[in-house]
């Protein structure tokens, strides 16, 4: 199972990186690329379920807030299930943003789960966090509830 972390630096404060990530009724124009729409099936403390219309059709996904630094999120796709550490830390230039991912291909991808590292590694950047820069450092007035 390929083990990927990569981070980048977001200049902008960690309440408003971190709170953007949480903020799932906004992923659709946070990650438009691969995001078209989301929808709550369950919260429950820390926990919540959603349905994702991903580029690929549905996909479940579950958040758990682990900490203000860190949100956890499991998904199930069609070729791979994944579990995704997002960690935000203050540094002096704003926030510290890593996701750490554990890929678990299915299927016929298995074969390549060897050779996948650097190909997960450029889907985060350019789809999570990459976008999450431009957010929140270009967006002008945050969503209501992010700081």
């Amino acid at each position: 199972m390929p083990h990927v972390e990569t981070s980048m630096i977001i200049r902008a404060p960690m309440a408003r990186v971190a709170g953007l990530y949480r903020d799932y009724r906004n992923w659709p124009r946070l990650f438009p690329a691969t995001i078209r729409g989301v929808r709550l099936e369950r919260a429950q403390g820390n926990r919540t379920e959603l349905l994702i219309d991903h580029r690929e059709g549905t996909v479940p996904n579950v958040m758990t807030e682990v900490s203000p630094g860190r949100v956890d999120l499991w998904e199930a796709r069609r070729r791979y299930n994944a579990r995704f550490v997002n960690r935000f830390e203050a540094v002096p230039e704003g926030t510290r943003y890593t996701v750490a991912a554990d890929v678990e291909p299915k299927g016929a991808a298995k074969l390549l789960a060897p050779f996948l590292g650097g190909y997960i590694r450029t889907q985060i950047i350019r789809y999570v966090l990459a976008p999450m820069r431009v957010a929140a450092e270009e967006s002008p007035v945050a969503p209501p509830g992010v700081p």
